[in-house]
C-alpha cells in the first residue's frame, strides 16, 4: 500500500512539474545559425544568468500585464562577442500557441533595439518564421507596444500563434530592459 502511495504521488509531482515548468524553459538551440544571420562576424557569445528581485520582478509583471511563469526565477543573456566585443544579446522564451509551445529567440542590439525574430520550436500549422511576420519586430524597443492589431500584423488565420510570438518578443524586451541596467 505504501509503494502504491508514493508511486501515485510520484507521478502527481512529475505532472504538475510538468505543468509549471511549460512557460518559459527554452533551450537556445542553434546559436551558430542565429548569431551569423543576427550579428555576421561575430563568433562567440557567453551566457549571465541573471535573476530578478522582488521588486524588479512586479516590475516586469506590471509592464508586460502578466505574471511570471513559476519557472521564470532566471533569464540567460547570451551575449554575443564579435573581436572580444558584446555586440548585443539574446534571449530565448517559450509561450503557449494554440497548439503547444512556440520557442522565440530575440537578437537584442546593445542600443536596445530588436535586431532579428527567429522562432526555433513551434507546433502551429502554419510558417511562423514568414519574413513578412517577423521583419516587424526588428528596430522595435522595450517602449513599442509590441500587440497583435496594433503594430504587429498576425499571420493571416493565425492570430493565436502570432500572439504567442509578440508575447514573447515583448517580454523578453522587458526583461532585458529591467534585468540589464
Amino acid at each position: 500500500m505504501k509503494r502504491a502511495f508514493f508511486m501515485i504521488s510520484l507521478v502527481l509531482a512529475l505532472g504538475l512539474t510538468a505543468t509549471t515548468a511549460f512557460g518559459a524553459l527554452c533551450v537556445w538551440v542553434n546559436p551558430d545559425r542565429d548569431i551569423k544571420n543576427f550579428f555576421p562576424g561575430a563568433k562567440s557569445y557567453t551566457t549571465d544568468v541573471m535573476t530578478y528581485n522582488k521588486a524588479q520582478g512586479a516590475e516586469i509583471e506590471k509592464r508586460i500585464g502578466s505574471k511570471l511563469d513559476p519557472d521564470e526565477n532566471e533569464f540567460k543573456f547570451y551575449r554575443v562577442k564579435k573581436d572580444d566585443k558584446v555586440v548585443g544579446t539574446v534571449l530565448t522564451h517559450q509561450a503557449r500557441g494554440k497548439y503547444g509551445a512556440v520557442q522565440t529567440v530575440v537578437s537584442i542590439g546593445n542600443n536596445g533595439k530588436i535586431i532579428g525574430v527567429y522562432v526555433q520550436r513551434h507546433r502551429e500549422p502554419t510558417n511562423l518564421n514568414k519574413e513578412s511576420f517577423l521583419k516587424q519586430f526588428e528596430g522595435k524597443t522595450v517602449d513599442d507596444p509590441i500587440t497583435v492589431g496594433k503594430d504587429i500584423n498576425p499571420i493571416s488565420g493565425y492570430d493565436k500563434s502570432s500572439q504567442a510570438v509578440a508575447y514573447s518578443v515583448k517580454k523578453i524586451l522587458v526583461v532585458h530592459d529591467v534585468l540589464n541596467k
